[in-house]
């Protein structure tokens, strides 16, 4: 039998580093700004690139579902539409309808496009990876991949 483990440092924000912590803040502040309507589950975004912006993203529901889209892709397509800078980290937080910490979990289609973009020839180093969870403290890895252990990515095509 194989087994799989993934290794991530659960940590209060206070414990986060000066760029983490203001990366999550910049999140939390996508996320207020979020087009939620039907679930009331918002969801904000922060990427930041390796020449120190950050670019703001978050989840924007549709009536007719499934036009909408997640913050985390929200934040990595405008980030890529305007630089091919690499990508150094990414923070995800969320709220429940009550207002609560929910977990910011990223879906296996930000997953995806997450690792497409860690694949990339420009991206020397590897995309860190911080999401809040519903206590809200911060599960931290240092490397997309961990979060999709088996990659579908362009050598999978050839």
């Amino acid at each position: 039998m194989n087994s799989l483990a993934i290794e991530y440092q659960l940590l209060d924000d206070e414990k986060l580093s000066k760029a983490e912590a203001d990366l999550a803040s910049s999140a939390i502040q996508a996320m207020e700004m979020a087009y939620a309507p039907y679930s009331n589950f918002k969801v904000g975004s922060a990427v930041l690139l390796a020449n120190g912006e950050v670019v703001l993203g978050n989840n924007q529901e549709n009536a007719a579902y499934p036009s909408g889209l997640c913050a985390e892709r929200v934040a990595l397509f405008s980030a890529k539409s305007k630089s091919n800078e690499p990508i150094s980290c990414i923070a995800v937080v969320a709220t429940n309808a009550k207002g609560a910490f929910a977990d910011a979990f990223a879906c296996g289609n930000c997953r995806q496009v997450m690792l497409e973009y860690a694949s990339q020839e420009v991206q020397k180093s590897p995309i860190r990876v911080i999401m809040r969870n519903h206590e809200g403290r911060f599960l931290v890895l240092d490397d997309v991949r961990k979060l999709l252990p088996f990659t579908f990515n362009s050598k999978n095509l050839g």
